[in-house]
């Protein structure tokens, strides 16, 4: 996301990482399989949008949904 301030990156990749919720709790519907793996693409796109950028997510029941710097070396 490079064009914009490091302040409004986190909270446009906390937002997408909110979204992560409604990808789990999908699991107990009774979809097809074709849709499930379609599901399962997006899912794992937002995911790679959220690393790519260097944040990892994390859920808490309390705190609800966090993104965290990850350092790599």
């Amino acid at each position: 996301m490079g064009i914009i301030t490091a302040k409004t990156e986190h909270k446009a990749l906390l937002e997408i990482a909110r979204t992560l919720l409604f990808f789990e709790r999908l699991d107990f519907l009774c979809i097809s399989a074709g849709d499930s793996v379609r599901i399962a693409h997006a899912e794992h796109i937002i995911r790679d949008v959220i690393a790519n950028n260097g944040y990892g997510v994390r859920f808490t029941g309390k705190r609800g949904t966090r993104i965290n710097k990850i350092n790599i070396r």
